[in-house]
């Protein structure tokens, strides 16, 4: 990690260890030491104490009395609940982006797809993750419902660690990924499949199968 420029210690704190652990730097279930991460970020532990704070409420972090804090550890059973709730999630915003998704924001996610695309060119394997996420978070905006993105906005980093997980252990994660997106937009969003509900179930419940069988 880099050390971080004097303004807004904190906000750039949380913003270089979240990427840190959606980026495998910092793995599942790591002790966090605020005075080793001051020294290694070039700040005082104030802020680092308030980013671990922030992260804890994203759930990434997890702090327990006399322990300290550490990357949170999911287990199998948290895997197959946000699979499951995302699942549900999706369904409602992908139904609302079917119907009000500009040719602009086609366009926007067909951007983000030819970012996997560069990233898996480039052996970015790192930033295929922060891509997935980037690309899904979209459509949940597309869906203009601000109640569902809260509800997105909730898991959307532990989501973020199950696609971690995902591509530490299933090695096709990064084959896979710039077909299987371009396949949602095409088959939802442009062809207005009748069966979008099934194909989002594959996609979600397809990676949640090839993590519990890795």
């Amino acid at each position: 990690m880099e050390a971080l420029a004097r303004s807004g210690l904190s906000g750039a704190a949380v913003n270089e260890l979240r990427e840190a652990i959606l980026e495998g730097r910092l793995v599942q279930g790591e002790r966090l030491s605020e005075v080793s991460l001051s020294s290694t970020l070039g700040v005082s532990r104030a802020p680092v104490r308030e980013a671990l704070l922030h992260l804890e409420q994203e759930g990434l972090i997890v702090s327990l009395p006399y322990k300290g804090a550490s990357v949170v550890t999911l287990s199998q059973q948290d895997f197959l609940e946000l699979s499951t709730l995302r699942i549900a999630l999706e369904k409602l915003a992908w139904s609302r982006a079917v119907e009000r998704a500009t040719p602009d924001d086609i366009a926007g996610l067909r951007a983000i797809i030819e970012e996997m695309a560069a990233a898996v060119r480039s052996d970015q394997k790192a930033k295929l993750v922060r891509l997935d996420l980037d690309f899904h978070d979209r459509v949940f905006t597309i869906a203009d419902h601000s109640r569902l993105y809260t509800a997105w906005t909730a898991i959307k980093w532990q989501v973020a660690l199950f696609l971690l997980a995902r591509r530490v252990k299933v090695d096709d994660y990064h084959k896979i990924i710039v077909q299987e997106h371009g396949s949602l937009i095409d088959d939802i969003l442009v062809d207005h499949s009748a069966h979008f509900e099934d194909l989002i179930e594959t996609h979600i419940g397809s990676g949640y199968g090839r993590l519990s069988k890795a």
